[in-house]
Parts: C-alpha cells; structure tokens; sequence
C-alpha cells in the first residue's frame, strides 16, 4: 500500500525543477508499430535519459532528422514525431523550454497527421507540451492541451475514467499558478469523486486519493489568512474543514481494514499533526495523533530505532509549538534511544546542537515599503544584525539589534516575528539548553509599482493566533497515559 508521507505542495510543483523531472514520464518507450530497428532506438534512448539528457537528446534529434529525409516518413509520420517528442523531452528535462515546445508542436502535428486529433497516442506529447508551456509562462496553451488530453481520456474510456487523474493533478497546479483558486478547488475536488466512483470504499487506492485531497486542502488553507473571506469556499475556514474530514475518512478506512494499531497509520496521522499545525487554531489537536504515532511505532516488533527516535521528536516539537511543559521529557527519551544508537554522534548533532525553526515554517523576509532614504545609490542588501537568546523552552528573550540599514519603525515588527517563533533547543547530555544566536536578517524591498499586499509572512503577523496549551498531556507513563487517547482520530 502506498500512503502519501508529506503535504501534496502543490504550490511548488509547477517550479521548474519539478517540470523539469516530472516531464521524463512522458518520454514514448517503443515506436507505435513493431519495428526491430526503431525499438532499439527507444531503448538507447530510454537509458540515456536516466543518464545523460545531452546526448538523449543529440540521440533523437538525429534520428528524427534521418527519419524526416527517408521514404519511410511519406507512410509514417507519426513515427518521426515520437522521436522528436522525444527529444524535445531531454529538452525540457534539462530548463531548454522553448526549444522544447517548438519540437512538440512539430511532434504533434505529425502524430496527428497519421492518428487523427483524439487518438490516445497524442497523450504523451500533450502533457509533456503542457508541462512545458506552463514554464513558458504560456498558461493558455497548457490550458489547451491538458484539456486535450483529458478529451481524449473521455472519448476513449468515459467521462468518469480514473485514467484522466494525472491531466486533473496538472490542471490543478496550473489554474494556482494563474491564481484560479476555485477552479483548482473544484478540479481537485473532481479528482476526489473519481477515484470514489472507481474505486471500492476501504480500498488502499481510494484511502491514498483521500489522502492526497486532504493535504491539498490543508496546504490551501495554510496559504490563507486569517479571518472572514467574501466567499466562505474560498475561505481559510472551509479548506481545513475539507482536509480534516478527508483525513478522517481516510485514517478511518485503514482503522476498519487493518486495526487501530496498523503501522499503515503512522503517515496519514502525522500528515493531519502536520495540518492541524498549519491550521494553528487547532494546534493542540495535533498532540493525540502524534501520541498515536509513537504508541503505534512502540508496539511494532520490527521498527527502524530512528523512526521511533523521530516520533518522541515530533511529540517534543508540538509541546513546544502549544506552549505545553513537557517537551523536555519527550526529547529526554529521543536522546536515551540515540545513545544506544551505533552512528548516534551524527543524529544527535542534526537533531539537537543548535536550536531548529519549529513555527513558523520559515522566519520569511520583512518587506520595505520604500527604500530607506539614508541609503546609498549602491546599496543593494538590507538587513539588520541582531543577537538573542532561545531559553529551554524554545522561546526567544534579549533581543539586540546591533546594526542596521533600514528605518528604525522596522525594528518592531522584526522583534515581535522573533518573539513569536518557537524552536526546538539546543540539548546537552539530553537537557535543554539556553542559546545565544546571532544572524543577519534580510529585507526585501517591494518595487514602486508592487502592490503591498502583505509584509509579512502570513505566519509571521498572527502574534497569538497559535493555540497555546500550558496544560498539556503528561508522558509520565507513556504506553498507558497515550493508549486512553489513542483510539480513535479526533473529529472536529
């Protein structure tokens, strides 16, 4: 069974280093027709695009120009356009976009010319000039021809054919590039009814699009500030209301096929930790599920001691995040299994030497609304040097500012993101320690025609918007204490 481990991003995934890999899936593996000659010619390729993009490329390029020139070509065009597909494919793979979208639409002419403009066999050429057009900036046109190639998946197999997922899935990172919130709500949403329409109810295919629909929701909802939205589905409210229904459908479908205490849990809850953390209103909810996670890791025979390491961790960081008393007891017990660890030296550094960022996600730029009149023409970088102290708690104290180069009224809103962070401490023979921290902070310095429409991070503005608990659970005992709270996924 595959479980989805981490948050779908899907707004990064139409960055061009995913393109750039997502793209390869699309290469055609064999000629149309049977043909000992040209077969060996895909399977060259094929292994030169797992291992050099240049010559894959300089490969097929050759030989859709020989192919162009021959008699075969008169009788099989198609033929050609694959290869050309091909190669403009180890195009795109290595940035080359627009030498790539000039060989798919060369590709997809002669492919059309001998198949017709619904023949499944454009599906690969489609998606891949999709793709490439997005990162043209081209968004029409890869509008164009994902729905194309979803046409054709309806046409050939139904209006309800599962076939047509990964069209939907690049629909959806393309109406949030071109900021089309609800189309891409209700295309992902589409998604989630197909696979329940294909798929029987408890199957593992069925629980992972679930899955997949709620870190969706919960990654839309996080990017949204707080507060009422005109439109109440577009709404930071509804998107985690979404993701924390799908998330208990589908930890509630594995519970009914494999048990409460089936390892195949342990991803999906800390998925929905993860969400109910972004959510940060519901913060405190994420303390069951992870507690889930350890009493499950705990009563496996066979687990990865790291795993088991990493589950007190995540149970220390959300103590930390609500503000509750008893991190230090979870990261006491994460360092006791490390010492019996060969190796244990290199993760207890990684984990524990110097105080980790648990919230917000990234400390972000301060933007300038203008630049600072005292600056110099030249002056490119704004910063401003600042010291602090990260206490046992993961709280920061005796802030300084020791230089700068921006106004003075910045200051303020610098200290209250520092004094709203919390971190993971620093830990010395298992105990939290007090952190003296220095570091340069950058200011980014929004253009005269940029609208401001924020200066912060939204995570960074909410001074008190994350649930605080000082009354936390206690491990004190932790296989009976966690297992009362353990027994099912709480329903908000």
């Amino acid at each position: 069974m595959k479980i989805l481990a981490g948050t779908i991003l899907f707004w990064v995934l139409g960055s061009s280093a995913y393109a750039q890999q997502a793209v390869l899936e699309y290469a055609y593996s064999g000629p149309f027709i049977e043909n000992a000659e040209h077969s060996q010619f895909f399977k060259e390729f094929t292994r030169l695009l797992a291992t050099d993009l240049e010559q894959a490329a300089e490969l097929a390029y050759e030989s859709s120009n020989q192919l162009l020139a021959s008699d075969e070509h008169a009788t099989s065009p198609a033929l050609a356009g694959q290869i050309l597909s091909n190669a403009a494919v180890a195009d795109a793979a290595q940035g080359r976009y627009q030498r790539a979208s000039e060989g798919f639409d060369r590709a997809l002419r002669l492919i059309e010319a001998e198949y017709q403009v619904f023949s499944p066999k454009l599906m690969n050429v489609l998606l891949a000039s999709g793709i490439t057009a997005m990162q043209l900036g081209k968004l029409k046109d890869a509008e164009d021809k994902f729905r194309w190639a979803q046409h054709i998946q309806h046409r050939h197999s139904g209006v309800f054919s599962i076939e047509q997922t990964k069209s939907i899935d690049w629909l959806t990172r393309l109406h949030l590039i071109g900021n089309q919130l609800g189309d891409a709500d209700l295309t992902q949403k589409f998604g989630l009814m197909l696979a329940n329409y294909n798929y029987e109810f408890g199957s593992d295919l069925l629980t992972d699009a679930t899955l997949k629909a709620a870190n969706y929701f919960a990654e839309r909802g996080s990017k949204l500030p707080f507060g009422t939205a005109e439109n109440y589905l577009l709404s930071r409210e509804n998107m985690f209301r979404e993701s924390v229904m799908l998330f208990n459908t589908a930890i509630a479908s594995i519970e009914s096929s494999y048990g409460k205490d089936n390892p195949r849990l342990i991803e999906p809850l800390r998925s929905f930790a993860r969400a109910r953390t972004t959510q940060r209103t519901s913060a405190r909810s994420a303390i069951p599920l992870l507690e889930r996670v350890l009493v499950i890791i705990a009563e496996q025979t066979d687990v990865d001691p790291i795993d088991h390491v990493r589950a007190w961790v995540e149970l220390g960081d959300i103590y930390i995040i609500t503000g509750g008393n008893k991190a230090s007891v979870a990261y006491a017990r994460a360092w006791e299994l490390l010492e019996t660890l060969p190796g244990n030296i290199e993760q207890t550094s990684i984990l524990f030497a110097e105080p980790k960022l648990l919230y917000p996600i990234n400390l972000g730029l301060i933007y300038l609304e203008k630049r600072p009149e005292s600056a110099a023409p030249n002056v490119k970088e704004f910063y401003a040097d600042v010291s602090y102290v990260i206490n046992v708690k993961g709280r920061v104290s005796d802030i300084k500012i020791n230089d700068k180069n921006v106004p003075n009224s910045y200051m303020r809103t610098l200290k209250n993101v520092l004094h709203n962070s919390r971190f993971r401490p620093s830990l010395v023979d298992g105990k939290p320690q007090t952190f003296s921290k220095s570091e340069r902070r950058p200011f980014g310095l929004l253009l005269a025609n940029e609208e401001l429409k924020t200066t912060i991070l939204t995570e960074q503005n909410a001074e008190a918007t994350i649930e605080m608990d000082d009354q936390a659970p206690t491990l004190d005992s932790i296989e009976p204490a966690i297992s009362e709270n353990a027994e099912s996924t709480p329903v908000e």
